[in-house]
């Protein structure tokens, strides 16, 4: 048995530039990639049959692990493997972490081993692309300033941080809000000394705290004590922070029914 980790990341800023014409949005971002993951464990069949079992039984069909299989296979034209594939997951779906990503770049990655099939960085890219926007961020596995529809992606370094993360009960359709979002007047372009000014933001706020007020809640709580912030299209909202006794005693000020979590950055 083949097992991995498979990280979760968070937005440290989302900026949308332009809604283009084939539907998707220019955006800029930071991607941070922090130590909350979902665990992936491969193990071979004597047959030809591949089978998931998840902790969420409720996201297995449809699940982007095995839409990554058939991707892989399609390129690579390679025989199919039996495999029986257990995921547990820790990273809340629908949370604005790139959970089904992360987990779809990782099965990339597992299956040109399994395969040996010895796949260049640019062929597992095509893989990831044919499948969505954040994977290919996944398969770097580094920490990233993201341009354009998230496919210009470039490295970079971040001083180590701790973050408490609030996570809602609801599942945010990213489509959903995507569809709802208007770009007015002239975009703003953000530069990375406005990152370390403190003055980015995330586009996305004001439609999903007026669509879920409790995630607004849990926003308000956490803007108590430093600026706040929504990752990705929602639902989770964090504050960023420099050390982990800090974190530990902003934590232990929150109502304790916001199920507040404190995790690391992850350093690339």
């Amino acid at each position: 048995m083949q097992n991995y980790k498979s990280p979760a990341k968070i937005n440290l800023f989302l900026n949308i530039i332009k809604k283009r014409s084939d539907g998707y949005h220019d955006i800029q971002s930071i991607f941070q990639l922090i130590e909350l993951y979902d665990e992936i464990s491969f193990k071979l069949r004597k047959d030809s049959q591949i089978k998931l079992v998840c902790s969420c039984k409720n996201i297995i069909k449809d699940n982007l692990i095995l839409k990554a299989i058939e991707s892989f296979l399609d390129y690579t034209k390679a025989k199919k493997i039996g495999m029986n594939i257990f995921l547990k997951k820790n990273i809340p779906i629908g949370a604005g972490l790139g959970g089904g990503s992360s987990n779809a770049a990782t099965t990339i990655k597992a299956l040109n081993g399994i395969y040996n099939t010895k796949l260049r960085e640019s062929q597992l890219k095509t893989i990831a692309n044919s499948l969505g926007k954040d994977i290919e961020f996944f398969l770097s596995g580094k920490n990233a300033w993201v341009e354009g529809t998230g496919d210009i992606i470039t490295p970079i370094e971040l001083k180590p941080s701790w973050f408490i993360l609030i996570h809602s009960s609801h599942k945010v359709s990213t489509s959903e809000v995507f569809s709802e979002y208007k770009v007015r007047g002239r975009p703003e372009s953000f530069s990375y000394d406005n990152y370390l000014n403190n003055s980015t933001k995330n586009d996305f706020e004001s439609i999903v705290f007026k669509k879920y007020p409790s995630i607004f809640k849990s926003f308000q709580h956490l803007s108590k004590h430093g600026k706040a912030r929504l990752t990705g299209t929602g639902g989770t909202v964090f504050l960023s922070l420099s050390s982990l006794s800090e974190a530990k005693k902003i934590l232990s000020c929150i109502p304790k029914n916001q199920n507040p979590l404190i995790v690391k950055s992850l350093i690339t």
